[in-house]
């Protein structure tokens, strides 16, 4: 997994001076069907729909006695969980400010409580990297694991496309949530 944190913190880099030429882009490309798409796919992102999925998964593995989903819940909610708080205390640390809030990709305030400054990194993107981390580790189903990446990577896109985040931090959301996912599906035997 340490290969996974060097690619990570190296694409960041690389990305970091390029924020706000892709913020530009995707905010003048715009169309109807990717503000459909881009609107919902971000739900994916979201606690309130990812942890109600790992809650259901975790049931039909009980009530089937089916230790390796109940297994797979267990894993998925886990990752979420070390996902979001490592997710949440670096928002905090770093402070920089969201897109949205036309301050520049170079504005941080940090131990800022308002979120309107917990732009790095994306949250969304961390927690659904997080499942996508479970299922690559819990499975050998190409389908599953690259559907799983796909789906997560589309969450990182929308939080771009909707102006919550730039490329950077959709970069270092992704490399903690799937390796946080990986890694606490080791935990769970």
């Amino acid at each position: 997994m340490l290969w996974v944190g060097a690619i990570t913190s190296g694409v960041f880099l690389i990305t970091f001076p390029y924020d706000e030429g892709v913020r530009n882009f995707v905010q003048t490309h715009k169309n109807v069907y990717a503000d459909i798409y881009f609107k919902n796919v971000n739900y994916l992102g979201d606690g309130k729909v990812l942890v109600p999925i790992w809650f259901i998964t975790g049931l039909y593995g009980y009530t089937k006695k089916d230790t390796s989903i109940l297994n797979l819940s267990k894993s998925g909610l886990l990752g979420f969980t070390s996902a979001g708080i490592i997710t949440v205390a670096l928002k905090y640390i770093f402070g920089r400010a969201r897109p949205y809030m036309n301050l520049g990709s170079k504005e941080f305030r940090p131990f800022n409580l308002d979120d309107k400054f917990h732009s790095l990194p994306s949250g969304h993107t961390s927690v659904s990297f997080s499942a996508a981390g479970v299922i690559w580790r819990r499975t050998n189903n190409d389908i599953l694991r690259y559907s799983s990446l796909l789906l997560a990577s589309s969450v990182g896109l929308a939080r771009i496309y909707l102006d919550k985040h730039y490329l950077s931090d959709v970069v270092l959301g992704a490399g903690i949530g799937f390796i946080c996912g990986y890694i606490s599906a080791g935990f769970i035997k």
